[in-house]
């Protein structure tokens, strides 16, 4: 039974390549112009051409030149180690020079990288929930954050962070504490 189903389907196939049209546009010739065609080209600046093929390329895939700027940085060096003082600080210098307009105070400690999420109160402790980057974090007084801010509490109903490297205060205002 299964040699006859399968002679069948051979004959069936071999009956389908024989009666099958013939494909006649898949061969295609070169390409010719007669010399009044190639007069009536005019010939424009190689820069030019290119640009607009870039163009046409850019309309036709609009996505493509994020994803160069996305490879350029595919194999940038990347750290897992926190930023030093020192490296911050060279970045604000660095940051000074490109934008001089735009001077920082030396003694300035950087903006608190936290969000104030929530408080928990648990036998008269509080605890409280922030947001660093993509980590939520719970902090209670005294607590070291980030390696460089030290949670020192809740004054005048605003969170208060000590910037260790400077040992600066900064505050963070979130509301009511309820």
């Amino acid at each position: 039974m299964k040699k006859s189903v399968l002679g069948a389907a051979a004959v069936a196939t071999l009956l389908a390549a024989l009666f099958a049209p013939e494909d006649e546009g898949s061969i295609v010739g070169p390409a010719t112009a007669t010399t009044r065609q190639v007069e009536r080209v005019a010939v424009a600046p190689i820069a030019a051409v290119a640009a607009a093929q870039t163009d046409r390329a850019l309309a036709i895939h609009p996505r493509r030149a994020l994803e160069d700027e996305e490879a350029a940085t595919l194999f940038a060096k990347q750290s897992w180690q926190p930023e030093t003082p020192k490296k911050i600080m060279l970045d604000q210098q660095a940051a000074q020079a490109a934008h001089p307009a735009a001077r920082v105070d030396a003694n300035a400690p950087p903006p608190l990288p936290f969000q104030f999420l929530g408080r928990f109160v648990d036998e008269g402790k509080a605890a409280y929930f922030l947001q660093a980057g993509e980590r939520n974090v719970v902090a209670r007084p005294g607590d070291m954050l980030e390696e460089r801010y030290r949670f020192d509490g809740v004054v005048q109903g605003a969170l208060q962070f000590t910037y260790l490297p400077l040992n600066l205060k900064q505050t963070l205002a979130v509301g009511d504490l309820n």
